[in-house]
């Protein structure tokens, strides 16, 4: 403007807030998404449940050991849902993976949002990649406490107990292998650096035994297949970040 001050045009990203209910507003939107491509991934997965159960039983099915057998009425028709749901969840990973990260995305800056889609992506990909590896423990797991048995006491396992253990192991290696990508994407975004992360490893240590815990059977060795894996991945993490920090120090954009 003539004799006045000149304009001053800021580059500042602002980024758009949002108010408590709308923020509930758009969980339960989010939720509700994700709940229906989970139900659609169930009802798809019911058709193929004999097919699903037979394969998860596979490890069992190969020794000799072990006989599997139904103790319940209920229990064929439990462990057919429970097995549906699951392989539902892992079909459907990408679409409830979106929903998350969806929700997230409104509190990032322009230049931040570019890492949800790639995160979508490969969040998806090592849950997947996860179960991928709990699988290949199963067989060995399966053949460990098949082991302990009691004189000429014959080795007969529930099936939904059976179904239960194998599932309960590919959700835990599944969100177990999540770790490095959310720390990747913390440090991106400023939320931890690596030199918090190193300084807090035997915290860590810590919090991942009570993670094995929680999401793994009530059993010793359950728990150390899944916290030694945790513990890689927590270094792989601190890894990860190592980079993410420096892309972040030299401005690069979010990718």
């Amino acid at each position: 403007m003539p004799g006045g001050a000149p304009e001053v045009k800021s580059n500042r990203i602002v980024r758009k807030t949002m108010g408590f209910l709308e923020h509930l507003e758009e969980l339960r939107l989010r939720l509700i998404r994700a709940i229906l491509f989970i139900a659609a991934g169930t009802a798809l997965s019911l058709y193929f449940s004999e097919h699903i159960i037979q394969f998860l039983i596979s490890p069992a099915s190969k020794s000799e050991l072990i006989k599997l057998a139904l103790l319940n009425p209920t229990e064929g028709f439990i462990v057919h849902l429970k097995a549906s749901f699951v392989a539902g969840l892992f079909l459907t990973s990408p679409f409830w993976f979106a929903q998350l990260w969806g929700f997230i995305s409104p509190g990032l800056y322009k230049n931040e949002k570019r890492i949800i889609t790639p995160v979508i992506f490969f969040s998806a990909a090592a849950f997947l990649i996860g179960a991928g590896f709990g699988w290949q423990v199963i067989p060995f797991a399966t053949e460990y406490f098949a082991s302990f048995t009691v004189g000429k006491i014959e080795t007969h396992w529930s099936l939904a107990s059976y179904v239960n253990f194998v599932l309960q192991f590919l959700l835990a290696f599944g969100i177990v292998f999540e770790l490095p990508l959310f720390i990747y994407a913390a440090a991106r975004l400023g939320i931890v650096t690596p030199s918090q992360l190193r300084r807090y490893r035997r915290h860590s240590i810590v919090a991942i035994l009570i993670v094995a815990g929680i999401i793994t059977p009530p059993d010793v060795f359950s728990q150390i297949i899944v916290g030694v894996p945790l513990y890689l991945l927590y270094e792989v993490g601190i890894l990860a970040s190592m980079l993410a920090h420096k892309r972040r120090e030299n401005k690069e954009p979010f990718k």
